[in-house]
């Protein structure tokens, strides 16, 4: 399996939070009137209607930026996560905000929590590819949950890296 099989994405926007998040995270557009959570999850809406998940600022640890084709590092560019209005921040799609990249989070802390996480909206034509992965402490590190991406897809892609973790029996 090719992470950016058809077209590769123009910039990798890798993201790291404070602390661990969980999958409700994924499509998660923020809260209607203060009180409503608004999801816009791919199983229920267009994956190119997929929204900035809105991460508070301060909860943004550091942001990386990669130029393909080699994907080199490049200058961090403006933030991804502003201090924005919840009603904006609803419509704050990732197709519109960051054009043409690929979008990584990942939960800071981890090795002291004993468990992470990995979210990533991958363009793939006209519209993203949306998944979460979440980890927990071992030898290796093990793969607790998905979703939007099947186990075995993420055991591939984890092969394809350093293979630090692996995909645990349920």
């Amino acid at each position: 399996m090719e992470l950016f099989a058809a077209t590769p994405p123009r910039l990798f926007v890798l993201i790291k939070i404070d602390n661990y998040f969980g999958s409700k995270w994924l499509g998660f557009s923020g809260k209607a009137l203060g009180l409503l959570g608004v999801w816009h999850n791919p199983d229920y809406h267009p994956a190119n209607n997929i929204r900035i998940p809105p991460f508070v600022p301060n909860r943004v640890v550091s942001q990386r930026r990669f130029a393909g084709p080699a994907y080199e590092e490049i200058d961090g560019g403006k933030p991804v996560h502003k201090q924005i209005p919840g009603g904006v921040a609803l419509n704050r799609k990732a197709a519109t905000a960051v054009p043409s990249s690929a979008l990584v989070w990942y939960s800071g802390e981890s090795k002291a929590t004993g468990r992470g996480a990995l979210m990533a909206y991958v363009p793939v034509g006209g519209s993203y590819w949306p998944w979460y992965a979440a980890l927990e402490t071992g030898e290796p590190w093990c793969v607790t949950e998905t979703l939007g991406i099947k186990r075995e897809d993420l055991a591939s892609l984890i092969e394809q890296g350093s293979g630090a973790s692996q995909v645990c029996p349920l």
